[in-house]
């Protein structure tokens, strides 16, 4: 504002400090705001990644025998020999189940291995059938 005489009244210089300073206040709460949204957006980022690391280290596979269907859960770091084992469990008992085993794709699984080193993946439909290596008395 000026007056008649082309003049800024002086508080208006004061005025206009005042408006500035309280701007500056609104911005800053703003900014703090925004930095909150982004720790909780981190923090839920953090945590939906470690649920989908826990989702792909422990998962559902499907066994079919002799007409049923069983699932099993199942962990990356888990053997096949265990998931073996747990199918011998669900469907015993049966007639020489030490002469069982698992396959994948028509291939037989290694009993060592891990359920990640045998590339079994989520819902993976493995079968449970005579071995073509295992036998005994």
């Amino acid at each position: 504002m000026t007056l008649e005489n082309g003049e800024t009244p002086p508080n208006d210089g004061l005025a206009h400090l005042h408006k500035a300073e309280h701007d500056l206040e609104k911005a800053i709460e703003k900014e703090r705001e925004a930095e909150r949204e982004i720790a909780n957006a981190e923090s839920e980022i953090k945590e939906a990644i470690r649920e989908e690391e826990e989702e792909a280290r422990h998962f559902t596979v499907e066994v079919p025998y002799d007409g049923a269907r069983k699932k099993f859960e199942v962990r990356v770091e888990e053997t096949v020999k265990q998931l073996l084992d747990k199918a011998l469990i669900a469907f015993g008992p049966l007639p020489a189940p030490h002469t069982l085993a698992l396959f994948k794709d028509g291939k037989e699984l290694s009993d060592p291995l891990t359920i990640k080193e045998a590339g079994i993946k989520p819902h993976d439909v493995l079968l449970l059938r005579p071995s073509t290596v295992k036998g005994g008395a």
